[in-house]
């Protein structure tokens, strides 16, 4: 079944309006999860109107380790405002709902990392991060000669990460001599 050119632009628009309520870049995966959590629209048309919108530059993506994140323009916002009716309150209500529930998951998943690898036999290397949206503020790998301690550190920064950031960064940036 062929979709009218007015069903296209309520569709185009429901796309801008769940990327600007998340106010920050999605994947591709979970802006598709989302929408097809809400039975909006199928895949196939989802990643048409996707590309249409980057084609006409209402949305841009950059990459970030190997995944495209999909950020609203300042087009896209314009074109959003003029439009926002073709998107019913009911919709938009029940998007705000979810949205606010999704971007929880989000941070959480994608703030702090930690994790670790056996080197070799004696030797750990811990990888730990701190990210906001797609941009990676902290990337540090130690080396460290057990199991136990490899577990202990990335226990520890996720427990604690928010704080040693800051602490590191402060130490980092500190010109005094000591």
């Amino acid at each position: 079944m062929k979709t009218s050119s007015d069903q296209q632009l309520k569709f185009k628009i429901i796309i801008l309006y769940i990327l600007n309520q998340f106010s920050v870049p999605l994947t591709n995966q979970q802006l598709t999860d989302f929408i097809l959590e809400h039975e909006v629209m199928n895949y196939f048309d989802l990643q048409q109107y996707l590309n249409d919108l980057v084609s006409t530059s209402m949305l841009e993506y950059s990459m970030s380790e190997g995944e495209r994140y999909y950020i609203i323009t300042e087009s896209g916002k314009n074109t959003l405002e003029l439009f926002t009716d073709r998107v019913s309150q009911t919709l938009r209500r029940s998007f705000n709902d979810s949205v606010d529930a999704k971007k929880k998951s989000f941070v959480i998943k994608t703030n702090i990392t930690a994790d670790y690898y056996k080197e070799d036999d004696n030797d750990y290397i811990v990888h730990l991060s701190v990210k906001e949206g797609i941009y990676t503020l902290m990337d540090i790998k130690v080396n460290v000669v057990s199991n136990k301690h490899a577990k202990l550190i990335c226990e520890n920064w996720e427990k604690k990460a928010q704080y040693l950031y800051g602490d590191i960064l402060n130490k980092l940036v500190d010109d005094t001599e000591q």
